[in-house]
């Protein structure tokens, strides 16, 4: 008997896992497990804010650079500890400390993560031995790049076109745009792109993945990681700062587009075309 041909498996997206899902997963490493329940924990704690209308303060944790969950060996407990760039850190005043203090009890109370405090800081800049001569440079240059961003630290591990990045996927995402600004747009009607930019928008300084200009507009890229899901509602609210700040258009390219370069080229193309129709 002939053999019967194998079908192939037609995958659609997969949903990003929910976080219950990442910390009960058994491949899930101890730390892996702390980063998602701090991540979990501050998105819970915006978007109970941002239910009850108390966006001042949703505001002011989009501004929050990193959650890290701690163990104090003295009382024995697991500490959340929110860290702010020192830029902003003054906005966070004993009063506004209290008031997420108070949030936060109720957050963690229901989520059962066992981490009983929260507390504030400021970001520790990474440093390599050559500190001394990095910071020179920097406080001698007439004009800091984008590299001066958190008191730069060693030499970056995703580096293009003298700009510097995170992570792979922003590079990706700008080496498609690249792509696209070389071969897939006329010359007198291309577009700018500006990685990881630090800029000032009403009620704090933030950092888009990357800035693009086309046609006369500005708009905003951010990369979604694959458990993005439950801090929507801080995007939101985000997108709608951006907006009102004069950026044209703001849109997500999910991480699990990147790997795909047809389907993140065809992404592109329908941010630019979307930004070119904005009014």
């Amino acid at each position: 008997m002939a053999e019967q041909p194998v079908q192939a498996e037609t995958s659609g997206p997969q949903r990003p896992r929910t976080y219950e899902e990442i910390i009960n997963d058994a491949w899930t490493t101890e730390d892996e497990q702390k980063r998602a329940k701090a991540d979990s924990l501050l998105g819970h704690m915006a978007a109970l804010l941002l239910q009850r209308e108390d966006t001042e303060h949703v505001n002011l944790l989009l501004i929050v650079r990193d959650a890290v969950i701690e163990h104090d060996g003295e009382s024995r407990s697991d500490d959340l500890w929110l860290e702010i760039d020192p830029g902003n850190y003054a906005a966070f005043t004993s009063e506004v400390q209290a008031h997420l203090a108070s949030v936060f009890q109720q957050v963690s109370g229901r989520l059962g993560y066992g981490v009983d405090w929260l507390g504030f800081r400021e970001t520790l800049p990474q440093i390599g031995p050559d500190w001394r001569e990095r910071l020179q440079e920097m406080m001698n240059a007439d004009r800091p790049t984008n590299q001066a961003r958190r008191t730069m630290p060693e030499k970056p591990q995703w580096m293009l076109d003298g700009l510097a990045f995170t992570n792979f996927g922003e590079r990706r995402v700008y080496q498609a745009l690249k792509h696209l600004q070389e071969k897939g747009l006329p010359p007198e009607e291309t577009i700018s792109i500006f990685p990881l930019p630090n800029g000032r928008i009403l009620g704090h300084t933030w950092e888009p993945d990357l800035v693009v200009t086309y046609r006369g507009r500005a708009g905003v890229l951010e990369i979604d990681g694959p458990d993005h899901r439950a801090r929507r509602a801080m995007d939101t609210s985000r997108d709608h700062l951006l907006r009102d700040a004069g950026i044209a258009y703001v849109d997500r390219i999910p991480v699990e587009v990147i790997d795909n370069p047809q389907e993140l080229l065809t992404s592109l193309k329908r941010f630019l075309r979307r930004l070119r129709e904005c009014p």
